[in-house]
């Protein structure tokens, strides 16, 4: 199963308005020398993959380019994957847009082999133009489907060898030197490939031109290696605001990455990719996917890494609920031998046993939480400092520090408080010691506040603000 130019076809559903113009996707990676073409769009006629930024350029000087989004891509794959595993349990996925998938003993459950080539077809998205070959072995198959013009499925026959023979050795799994070696010598189709001496490529080329020579005589004994199908690890936290807070976010992605690396399914297993989606009402969804070059085995290089890319391309919208979705997973973790302890892991796990001895002495509530100060300046109290249970287990979502509550407050005619109410009792007003007020009409959720620190008479001093949005009172602390 076939999704060629998948970069470009999962760009053109993003990017629209280009579909009918050059698109050149380079490879993003800032510390390549030079930029190299990783796929384009069909206006960009003359361009191959491989080429460098300036060599296409030299092609279509007005063309527009775009940056490789390889994490997006890995994952539509990775559905794409997922859903041909519903037809199939035996789907291995090989090169991005590559897919292969065994059919026999499938004939009984969709009719024919027919039936199930017609299955796998539709169980991929139809913007992805899949193109099927069906063979007896992988590299025929694979020469089926990518040589077919447009989507659909098309069949090899019996005879495997005249099949391939016109098709040309481009389409070989071998290096880009072995193929320019047989274009030298003539040898142009796998059919001219097929008629020399498999002795004569093995003495030049060794294994690799035993193995060309193999594949393009129709041999291919590769076996498909199904992939493991893995349930990805998720969790989800509320921010107590609408936050536009950098730092609180980032607080709420280390609150998950946390929980995610506790949970006894990842038992020490590595993480090859994060995705995040956050949302807040009246607010498009906002997504990131950070795929780790090497998959990582802990939550602090896995908040490491997903900081750095939240820092150089941040949400730049308000965030409520934040979901993290850790997948890709390899093989346990290999810890490395030091004869230093890694201090922050062993402090933090001293104090969630202090935390976990002291719950039962409050009443089965947390006894220690972190404090993040994720907006010192912010003038809304609630909204500078956020707490969050030491312990990676608790479902709690993370709760302002400094959260206001609702007072009983008898006003002046200018509306400014003559009394409080104190328990039973109420308080007259010593003296009004500051004042001051502010309206943050362009937040999601506007903010209006009269703020004044007043005497009830003893002396101490007291803070208490009047909700213009609300009209009503509350006692800040402080």
């Amino acid at each position: 199963m076939l999704a060629t130019h998948l970069r470009a076809r999962v760009e053109m559903g993003r990017h629209r308005h280009l579909a009918d113009r050059p698109v050149l996707i380079v490879d993003g990676d800032p510390s390549a020398a030079r930029s190299l073409v990783v796929d384009r769009f069909p206006a960009a006629v003359g361009v191959r993959e491989g080429m460098t930024l300036e060599e296409a350029m030299s092609h279509h000087a007005g063309a527009v380019v775009l940056d490789a989004d390889e994490p997006c891509y890995r994952q539509v794959f990775s559905r794409m994957v997922a859903a041909l595993q519903q037809v199939s349990g035996r789907v291995e996925a090989a090169d991005l847009g590559t897919a292969y998938v065994r059919l026999d003993g499938l004939e009984g459950l969709y009719g024919s082999e027919a039936g199930a080539v017609s299955a796998l077809m539709s169980a991929v998205p139809a913007g992805l133009s899949p193109r099927a070959g069906t063979a007896d072995a992988k590299f025929p198959a694979f020469v089926a489907a990518r040589t077919r013009r447009g989507p659909g499925a098309c069949g090899v026959g019996d005879d495997v060898g005249a099949f391939l023979a016109p098709h040309s050795i481009d389409l070989l799994p071998v290096s880009a030197a072995m193929r320019g070696d047989l274009h030298r010598f003539g040898l142009h189709t796998m059919g001219a490939v097929a008629s020399v001496s498999g002795h004569l490529l093995s003495d030049r080329f060794g294994r690799e031109g035993l193995r060309a020579w193999s594949l393009c005589n129709g041999i291919d004994d590769t076996p498909v290696v199904p992939a493991t199908r893995e349930e990805p690890v998720v969790e989800r936290i509320s921010l107590p605001l609408h936050s536009i807070s950098l730092e609180a976010l980032l607080m709420a992605v280390e609150t998950l990455l946390l929980r995610a690396f506790a949970r006894p399914e990842v038992n020490g297993r590595r993480a090859g990719s994060a995705h995040l989606l956050c949302e807040a009402p009246g607010w498009p969804v906002w997504e990131h996917s950070a795929r780790f070059k090497q998959p990582v085995g802990g939550w602090e290089r896995a908040s490491e890494l997903v900081r750095h890319r939240l820092e150089a391309d941040p949400p730049r919208r308000p965030v409520e609920d934040v979901t993290l979705t850790l997948s890709d997973f390899t093989g346990h973790s290999v810890a490395q031998l030091t004869l230093l302890k890694d201090a922050r892991r062993d402090r933090l796990g001293r104090l969630v046993e202090a935390d976990r001895r002291l719950r039962p002495l409050m009443g089965g509530g947390h006894a220690l939480y972190r404090i993040a100060g994720v907006a010192p300046w912010h003038p809304v109290p609630e909204m500078r400092f956020l707490q969050m249970p030491i312990d990676p287990s608790a479902q709690d979502i993370i709760r302002p520090l400094l959260t206001p509550r609702p007072v009983d407050v008898r006003e002046s005619a200018d509306g400014e408080p003559l009394s409080l109410r104190a328990g039973r009792r109420w308080r007259e007003v010593a003296r009004i010691d500051d004042r001051w007020a502010f309206d943050l009409w362009w937040l999601p959720k506007p903010v209006a506040r009269s703020y004044y620190r007043v005497d009830p008479g003893d002396g101490q001093l007291i803070t208490l603000f009047r909700d213009c949005v609300e009209s009503r009172w509350y006692r800040q602390s402080v």
